[in-house]
């Protein structure tokens, strides 16, 4: 049963009763609210080969309050964009869906002083600068495209706050806690988020984005909407500190933001720990997420000595926590996890990679930057003109 514990400076809403998903969908379905409304899913091209994808698919299919879905696709080559099309092009809704990895989009790129690359904070990017140039659209609803446990209701709850004026908030982030029958997952939050961020605090406990950070319940969330004005705002990361990234990021230009409870349960698809590769799974995702936020905290290192028994700490928590639900307790793979986050928080860093300008940004530069990209979606569609595009 959810609490109503509030923790400054956000606001939480809590599925206190059935009818919050029923008054959230009541909301969004009225015309005037509902079609102004975008889903974003950025996705990778592989998630059209599990089970997930396409039975979401099929969940937003019967969002029928719903205005628009943008999809960027990572990872395709011409075949299995067309896959990928035909999936999605059987949308009723107006659909617009984006081949980040087409010659004519990395030709853009070039064109407007991009580096060419890849990873899900130029996906987002990208369908951003798509929403853009969607005159119809003012909320911005974003979720991950690999969530087995999924619940079209994810789209209202995450709008309602925004669309409804006796709420106001410009933007929302989900939270939900992660389990199932193996046990509690969602690691890089629970052992390695919490820790450092209490740990960085502690150092400066009056630090104004550390205090917010950890108001989170779950920072590292894929989950999140945003008026469409601050989408443009965003510059967008390149690694795995997008969302923690883009928490701060709203923050600063001085959005009034609330959290929002989800769904009882939440799964999607699993990374590995890959210890001994640096480049790959969690390894790759901690690394990232320590720099994002020794950054943020404007401190060059880290108390080794205070995380480590924060660490520790939240290893025996959690434990505990998954016991008391009668749920495995998974000790040497939460063992091996806290050990390779203790080495990472010790290692040298490396600077983190430049974010991509925002698209506020690049239109002063460049004043038709928005026509020209939204002219290549359109372009590489399998049928011009079959997917609709914003007018």
């Amino acid at each position: 049963m959810a609490d109503f514990h509030q923790q400054e400076p956000i606001t939480t809403l809590h599925r206190l009763t059935d009818e919050a998903n029923t008054e959230a969908l009541s909301f969004v379905s009225q015309t005037s609210v509902g079609n102004r409304v975008a889903l974003v899913l950025p996705c990778l091209i592989s998630e059209l080969d599990g089970s997930a994808l396409p039975e979401m698919v099929t969940q937003i299919s019967n969002l029928g309050w719903l205005g628009r879905v943008i999809v960027g696709v990572d990872g395709a080559d011409a075949d299995s964009f067309r896959a990928a099309h035909t999936l999605f092009s059987s949308l009723p809704q107006p659909t617009t869906v984006i081949w980040n990895d087409s010659e004519d989009m990395q030709s853009f790129d070039r064109e407007i002083g991009v580096s060419l690359g890849t990873g899900k904070g130029r996906n987002l990017w990208r369908c951003f600068g798509a929403v853009a140039g969607c005159e119809d659209i003012d909320t911005v609803v974003v979720h991950d495209a690999d969530i087995s446990t999924y619940e079209p209701a994810f789209v209202a709850r995450l709008a309602h706050p925004i669309v409804d004026d006796r709420m106001g908030f410009d933007f929302v982030k989900g939270f939900y806690p992660r389990f199932d029958q193996h046990g509690l997952n969602g690691r890089v939050t629970r052992l390695l988020v919490g820790p450092l961020l209490d740990s960085l605090a502690s150092a400066e406990p009056n630090h104004p984005s550390l205090r917010y950070l950890q108001s989170f319940r779950y920072p590292l969330a894929g989950e999140f909407a945003a008026r469409a004005s601050i989408t443009t705002s965003f510059t967008m990361p390149e690694h795995w500190g997008v969302d923690i990234s883009l928490l701060v990021a709203a923050q600063s230009l001085g959005a009034r933001i609330a959290q929002t409870d989800l769904i009882d349960r939440y799964d999607h698809k699993h990374q590995i720990l890959s210890p001994d590769d640096r480049d790959s799974g969690l390894h790759r995702m901690a690394r990232d997420v320590i720099s994002t936020l020794v950054s943020i905290s404007g401190h060059g290192d880290i108390d080794v000595n205070d995380f480590d028994e924060r660490i520790n700490r939240a290893l025996l928590s959690h434990r505990a926590n998954a016991i008391s639900n009668a749920l495995p307790t998974n000790s040497a793979a939460e063992t091996s996890t806290v050990e390779l986050f203790s080495n990472l928080v010790r290692e040298k860093r490396t600077p983190l990679p430049a974010n991509l300008p925002s698209w506020e940004q690049l239109l002063v530069e460049f004043p038709n930057c928005i026509q020209d990209l939204m002219a290549v979606v359109e372009s590489q569609s399998i049928s011009p003109g079959e997917t609709d595009t914003c007018p």
